[in-house]
Formats: C-alpha cells, structure tokens, sequence
C-alpha cells in the first residue's frame, strides 16, 4: 500500500471507511460467485528439513518478526523440489503438494460440537470458506489457511447469517469458541450501551439478540407502544426496536418531510446497528416511511426487507379527485341496495365525524395534544410523499376482507412499489388487531417466517 494511499484512508470518516470495506467485500464476494477457482491469493512455503520440525514452534518464531500477514497462510513439507529439465523448481508441480494444514485436519479426530447457535454458524462459515471438513472451535483461523481475503467472505457470510461481525473482532479473536464468547458479552453490554447512546427516535423493546433486528415502524405518527406485546412473541434471539416520529418529552420533532424523518431513523438505526440487513414492518399510515427508509438504506449499499401489516401503498390515493368517477358508481351501486343505510352513512362520513374530530381537536391538552399534533403532520407530510418502486423485497400480510376485490387492489398497489419480489402472507385476525391478544400470536409467528425465509434466501445468495 503506497504512502498516499494510506493518508487517503486516513482522513476518511468511520462511516466512509465502514463504506470501503463493504464494496470490498461485494467485490470479492462477485468476483467468487463468477468463478469456480478462488479469485484470490495466498502465501504458501515450501519446506525442505533435514529433520522433523515442530510447524506451531515455526509459525510462533515467524510472528515474533514479521507481520501477520507475511506469515504463510499454508505450509508444504518436501522430500525433494521438482524440477524442470533446466534444473529449475517446478512450480506448477509445487501446485499439487498437499499442505501440512490439510493432511492434519484431515487426520485430526473428530472436531467438538459447537454449544450454541452463533459457534455452530461461524464453524459452518469456517468450514465453507476454508473448505476444511473439520474444524475445532478452539482452532485459530489464520493457523489453519485464513487470511486477510478471506476473512472477508468470513465477515460477508457471518452479517448475512445474522452474525454483526467486525473485522477487529475476527483478528482479536480468532477462533469460534473465543469468538461467539465475545460476541455473547457484547450481548450483554448491548442494553446499557443503547441506554447511554443520543437517541430521539428509537425505543428498546427486545435489546439482545444476535439475529438482524426488527424495526417496527410507528402508526400514524405517534403510536408504537403495541408493538411491546408483539416483540415479546417473536422467536428468540431476535433484537426488536421501535421508531416513533418525536420524543413525546422535550422539544417536540415535526418533521417537514418524509424523507426527512427517514434521515433521522436511519441515523438512529446506525448508532445501534451499523451493517444490515434489516428488517422492517409498517402499518397503517407508516407505509411511506418504510418505503424510504429502505429506499434511502439502499442508496447506502445496505440491504433491507419490508414487512407490511395489511395495509396499502398510498392509501390516500383512494380519496384522489381522480378517482370520483369510480367512487360515485359505487355511491350509486350501494343506494339502489340500500338508499337509507346509504345516505345515512354519507351524512355521517361527511359531516357528523369530521365535526366530532374538529371539536376533539379544540378541547385536548397536555399528552393528548401532542399525540394529536404529531399525527396531523404525519398525515400531511404522507400526503405529499412522492411514491417511487424500491429494489428490496417487500412481504405483505393480508387478512381477509369482506370485499374481496380489496384486496386486489393492496397486492397490486404494492406490485407497483418494488422492482423485488412481492411476497403475499396470508394471515388470520382482523386489520386493527393484528398486535393485540388474540391475534397477536399468529401475527408474530407469521413474522417470524418472513425474516427467517429472508435471511435464508440472502445466506444463500451470499454463497
């Protein structure tokens, strides 16, 4: 690495060099998937003894002198070179030699079973990327043919099973036994760490867990608070967080936009989990902000899954003055069946409610204005968001509805919102309890198939 270039990566921010490193790790993960042989490179030494020498007494010499990575990553033991009628080293036929490493493991007995869920996927992870069919928890990965490249794909596979790994923490910690302890500890300094981060707008529900979290999306501005019940019903392991539009103590926040308020999640979001993936789930009024907090997670390289709760693509479209025409034949169509109940319901939608809400509106205080005033600017900044299709998956739950024809209308508004996959998950219950008891059960379960047939879809990718 020439001098410039390491003053280069100097002055870049933590968040630009957090950048590099994942456009590198796409680079060598694209340049594998297109070929059959490793895109890479490593150093091996060839070793002529005139006796038997210990290989681990060897290494240990080697990096008390130099640094790690001029360390072999594989070591041939020789009878004799090969050599070419010239007399010089057969290289090519060097190629065929069987590492020490290998003949080892291959030999080693059988391997101890890893005692929980994040040793047992960084040993499958190991044995992937060293293509070793026995590893021990307790062997150091850069001792058995790890290196720098591959300790990419490591950390790559690692993120996309759930696994925030840093590269620090691999090369401080370089076996799996050492490895998921620490990440475990840091588990445990998770909920003190968020309690003591500058965070407006995200709330703990579940702190823990080493899968990619949840962000459950407020409801109309303000609202989270049911999403306690549903976080507490998701499989293990999962971090769950809530993202509310303003802090309701303090200066109040009104956004001026979605895509500001977008911004700010995804401010938040980083401080607690830097890489994606993501998963996010919106409901009723949210919809916009999920779609551009993915939108915006994407611009970043990052990658993220939509879950929406039986709930369209810009609803407000509905009450367009375009679509008059259609709501008038169907007035119409409902006042031949039943003209009483017809006009009865107009008057009351029309007149009686807005009236009720206007004068709500003048006699609340305290909590309850705040509530009301963060509301009004939700519905007034998603009223003027610009809808534009996204690239990542969005998953939607759907419960059944009287008119059937209704929801046609939510899987096509969200055929036309993503460039992905649409996914449609049928789901028991009605609209407005979907996060209560009762339903809240199946609504969880449901959810926790959506994130585990996601990340298995991007575990696989990734190979």
């Amino acid at each position: 690495m020439t001098t410039a270039l390491k003053d280069r990566i100097t002055k870049l921010t933590p968040e630009e060099r957090k950048l590099l490193w994942a456009r590198a790790e796409q680079r060598v993960l694209q340049r594998n998937k297109s070929s059959q042989k490793p895109d890479y490179q490593q150093l091996v030494a060839y070793v002529k003894a005139k006796q038997d020498f210990n290989l681990e007494a060897l290494k240990s010499s080697l990096r008390a002198k130099v640094p790690e990575y001029m360390v072999p990553a594989q070591w041939v033991k020789m009878e004799e070179f090969p050599l070419l009628p010239n007399g010089k080293v057969n290289k090519k036929a060097l190629r065929n030699e069987r590492p020490l490493d290998k003949e080892e493991h291959k030999a080693k007995p059988e391997a101890r079973e890893p005692k929980n869920d994040v040793e047992k996927k960084l040993l499958a992870i190991w044995k992937e990327v060293l293509q070793l069919p026995n590893i021990d928890v307790a062997d150091n990965f850069f001792e058995i043919g790890g290196d720098s490249i591959l300790s990419i794909q490591v950390i790559a596979k690692a993120r996309a099973a759930g696994i925030d790994l840093e590269p620090k923490q691999l090369f401080e910690h370089q076996n799996v036994e050492k490895l998921a302890n620490y990440m475990a500890s840091e588990d445990q300094r998770t909920e003190e760490a968020i309690s003591q981060l500058h965070l407006k707008h995200l709330v703990s529900i579940v702190p823990n867990g080493s899968k990619p979290p949840l962000f459950c999306l407020h409801s109309g501005g303000t609202h989270f608070f049911f999403y306690n019940l549903f976080g507490k019903q998701l499989k293990n392991d999962r971090p769950v967080f809530a993202l509310q539009a303003s802090p309701h103590e303090g200066e109040l926040v009104l956004h001026e936009s979605v895509n500001a308020m977008a911004k700010d999640f995804i401010a938040d979001i980083k401080q607690v989990k830097p890489h994606g993936p993501y998963h996010f789930i919106s409901y009723c009024y949210n919809t916009a902000i999920g779609v551009e907090v993915c939108r915006q997670l994407e611009q970043k390289g990052e990658q993220a899954n939509l879950i929406i709760a039986d709930t369209m693509a810009d609803y407000l479209s509905l009450f367009d003055a375009s679509q008059t025409p259609r709501r008038a034949k169907a007035f119409l169509g409902r006042f031949a069946k039943n003209p009483v109940k017809t006009v009865s319901n107009f008057v009351k939608g029309k007149f009686i409610r807005p009236l009720r809400e206007r004068l709500k509106t003048n006699d609340v205080t305290g909590s309850e204005k705040i509530v009301q005033e963060l509301h009004l600017n939700h519905i007034e900044i998603y009223r003027s968001y610009h809808w534009q299709p996204i690239k990542s998956p969005v998953n939607l739950l759907l419960t059944e509805k009287k008119q059937e024809e209704f929801n046609t209308k939510v899987v096509a508004s969200w055929e036309k919102m993503t460039t992905g996959n649409l996914h449609v998950q049928p789901t028991l219950g009605h609209h407005d309890r979907l996060f209560l008891e009762g339903t809240v059960v199946e609504t969880a379960k449901n959810v926790d198939d959506l994130m585990d047939r996601y990340e298995s879809k991007n575990l696989q990718d990734n190979r």
